[in-house]
């Protein structure tokens, strides 16, 4: 019988897994035999038996996902470790990449970009998507950009104020504005809203948005 390449998942976003794991055990080449939708259960199935590669999306519920896939890496180095998330930054995917994760892709990639990079990573290879690749190509000197509802979030955060706060100001649900808040720590590269501040107030994006 042809071996399948064993795959775990852990993403949070469950109609989304589902999908992956129906085209993935449809392919013919691998196989899903675990999901996890946090970090913890991850964590803990891992010290018995580990996948040939695991489909990590960053943005988890019960951690940080970055300093997760940098234990991973170090505690299991024969298992390939494929990020697949929406976080489309230059700050994340260089941030990543500089950890030593095997293959980086967005999950509005195609299904056959998705077992390339699969296939790629299992090899032996490290995959980036084509989006990946032209995040990188521009490099670190590409302004990030931001939605004005984003521009309005910041400029509130560096005025001290709480999610609920916030959530009253742009007329959004507290959780809404906790989401806005992590995209935003996400897309700059920085741990906390005091690292965030700190970069906003450096670069002068505070002025900058004061003025509008």
């Amino acid at each position: 019988m042809k071996y399948l390449i064993d795959i775990n998942i852990v993403d949070d976003h469950r109609m989304l897994v589902e999908g992956l794991r129906e085209c993935i055990n449809s392919s013919g080449t691998a196989h899903v035999s675990r999901v996890f939708t946090t970090i913890s259960q991850c964590r803990q199935t891992l010290q018995e038996r580990r996948p040939d590669v695991l489909l990590a999306d960053i943005s988890m519920p019960d951690g940080n996902g970055i300093d997760f896939c940098k234990q991973l890496l170090a505690d299991y180095p024969q298992m390939k470790l494929l990020v697949l998330t929406y976080h489309d930054e230059y700050s994340m995917i260089s941030r990543m990449i500089d950890i030593g994760v095997h293959g980086y892709v967005l999950k509005s990639a195609s299904t056959s970009q998705l077992m390339e990079a699969i296939d790629c990573v299992y090899h032996g290879g490290q995959y980036l998507s084509p989006e990946v690749q032209q995040v990188m190509n521009r490099g670190a000197a590409t302004h990030v950009s931001m939605s004005p509802t984003e521009h309005k979030i910041l400029t509130l955060i560096c005025r001290g104020l709480t999610n609920a706060e916030i959530a009253e100001r742009v007329f959004l649900g507290v959780e809404t504005v906790s989401w806005y808040r992590k995209r935003l720590l996400a897309k700059y590269g920085v741990k906390n809203s005091v690292q965030l501040v700190a970069l906003a107030i450096r670069e002068g994006i505070v002025d900058t948005i004061f003025n509008e």
